[in-house]
């Protein structure tokens, strides 16, 4: 935990150094005191809409394991997108398997599985999003470069994660077979691992919900860049709804590098070199990063806070419980 703390910090400081070099402060806080802020009302109202859309697009991943109903759902999604806003290296993503173990007793290993397929999900829609902006747009060469080696990771292992779905008997089969070379005390944790991983792909088989969580996650990007959308407005810029789905694309990507909590300094400078392309002022450009960032970011952990103590634990105690969670996971058997 402290290991990854210290990466993410030792990143986000030398990019917090990159997106304020050759800043002048005035000009920043200049570009804070023009904006307009009664912006920032719609902009949080389509910040929400996208955060309700994506617990409930995890609602039906997670259906092959349990299903809640939507409070529910967007209970725990709150506090779980919270703890990847707060913490490190994406350690909070294991805080909704951690939540769903202590609701309804399922694995963390079968809910992780779900979080991946969301993740593989996210990116691939992302990428739809990003050849929708290059028909109108160039992007940097950097950006374009990254986005196909990632669209390309994500396309290879959704392939593996639907062959292991689909093919369950085999698999299992499989992963019997070479753990069972393995010493009997790691054989047992390793097949339960495993077993229970696959459980949690089963949505993948049932072409219709994987079409609808594919147009789900399509919608939950546009929204997310017509946010960003919205704040042009409140600064001025004569951008079209295309330059914001561009900035969603570029700092998308940024935010995939380890960080300090809350992805301080990866997103800040993705904005602001997405900005500058777009021939907006550094300045200018890093007042809108930090605005839409404060903005994506406060009203996902505002949720978590108001739905953590309903839960009956402590934020403290879900992220100290976390590793011991995942280490019984390995030697249960």
């Amino acid at each position: 935990m402290k290991k990854n703390l210290m990466i993410g910090l030792l990143i986000s400081g030398l990019f917090i150094y990159l997106a304020l070099r050759g800043i002048n402060i005035n000009d920043l806080a200049a570009s804070f005191k023009e904006a307009d802020y009664l912006y920032f009302i719609p902009v949080i109202l389509v910040i929400v809409l996208g955060h309700y859309l994506r617990c409930y697009r995890w609602g039906i991943i997670l259906e092959s394991l349990v299903k809640y109903d939507q409070k529910r759902l967007f209970a725990i999604g709150s506090i779980g997108f919270m703890a990847v806003s707060m913490l490190p290296a994406r350690l909070g993503e294991f805080a909704r398997p951690y939540l769903v173990k202590q609701k309804s007793g399922v694995r963390m290993s079968a809910t992780m599985a779900t979080i991946i397929v969301e993740r593989v999900f996210d990116v691939l829609a992302l990428m739809v999003l990003m050849f929708m902006v290059l028909v109108k747009i160039d992007l940097p060469p950097i950006i374009f470069n990254t986005g196909i080696t990632t669209l390309s990771v994500a396309f290879a292992v959704l392939l593996v994660l639907i062959f292991l779905a689909v093919k369950k008997d085999f698999s299992l089969n499989t992963i019997d077979i070479i753990v069972s070379k393995f010493p009997t005390r790691l054989a047992k944790p390793l097949k339960h691992l495993a077993h229970s991983f696959i459980e949690g792909l089963q949505i993948l088989p049932d072409i219709k919900k994987t079409l609808y969580v594919s147009l789900l996650s399509f919608l939950i990007w546009i929204v997310i860049g017509s946010s960003a959308y919205v704040l042009f407005f409140a600064y001025g810029f004569k951008l079209s709804l295309i330059n914001a789905f561009a900035i969603t694309v570029i700092v998308a990507l940024g935010v995939m590098l380890p960080a300090a909590p809350g992805f301080v300094g990866t997103y800040h400078f993705a904005c602001v070199l997405g900005l500058k392309s777009f021939g907006i002022a550094k300045a200018t450009a890093l007042s809108y990063a930090i605005a839409l960032h404060f903005l994506q970011m406060m009203p996902v952990i505002i949720l978590g806070l108001i739905f953590l103590p309903f839960q009956k634990i402590s934020l403290p105690g879900m992220i100290k419980n976390e590793e011991k969670e995942m280490e019984e996971e390995g030697l249960e058997g």
